[in-house]
């Protein structure tokens, strides 16, 4: 099993990550994107505010880039896998559709069958966006919800002890370490797993 513990040096820690091209222009262009969706209109004057504001927020979030997120970025690629990305976020959006219709039930049958679960799992991925991603999407995920991330360790609650099953499987660990690398451990991706039903404590006292 790989150590948890993720060294870098000062220098790699006070550096500033470097912002490519390529992402400001996808930034932009989702940017607008969202804005043309959202505002409905695609006369001159709107499209033109559209422009100023994603300008705006680009010219912020470069600000904000030098800023880490952790005490030391981990080491490693950070550059995110566009076209990945793309099939990621349609998936997300399907796991999203299932997991509201399976809380629905949930919600609306006769017996509520809900058994809320707390699962804790350390889960090594490329860099802190990468565990950023994956906390922000298991909490996007209806019946789960990410409750503290700490380094590599991770407590989310579930619904049901289904979804927290579901969770410790790695599916999407996984598919958020693709990502970044084309090549993981799997063993990596959930390991030291303890969990919490019906509010009793787990083996470890926690």
């Amino acid at each position: 099993m790989a150590s948890t513990e993720q060294t870098c040096t000062l220098a790699d820690s006070a550096a500033p990550p470097r912002r490519s091209y390529r992402g400001i222009v996808f930034q932009a262009i989702l940017l607008m994107a969202v804005w043309l969706i959202l505002s409905g209109h695609y006369d001159f004057l709107h499209i033109l505010y559209g422009v100023i504001s994603v300008a705006a927020v680009i010219g912020i979030t470069l600000r904000l880039q030098p800023l880490p997120l952790a005490d030391c970025e981990a080491c490693g690629t950070t550059r995110i896998k566009i076209l990945r990305l793309v099939i990621y976020l349609f998936w997300l959006q399907w796991q999203i559709i299932k997991s509201g219709f399976y809380v629905a039930y949930i919600v609306l049958h006769p017996k509520m069958p809900v058994v809320p679960a707390l699962v804790r799992f350390d889960c090594l991925l490329p860099n802190v966006l990468a565990r950023v991603i994956l906390g922000n999407s298991i909490t996007l995920t209806p019946g789960t919800l990410t409750t503290d991330i700490r380094g590599d360790r991770f407590v989310v609650h579930s619904l049901t002890r289904d979804q927290g099953d579901a969770i410790l499987e790695g599916d999407m660990n996984a598919r958020v370490a693709r990502l970044y690398v084309d090549q993981y451990n799997p063993d990596d991706l959930c390991f030291n797993v303890r969990r919490t039903d019906d509010g009793s404590r787990d083996q470890y006292g926690n």
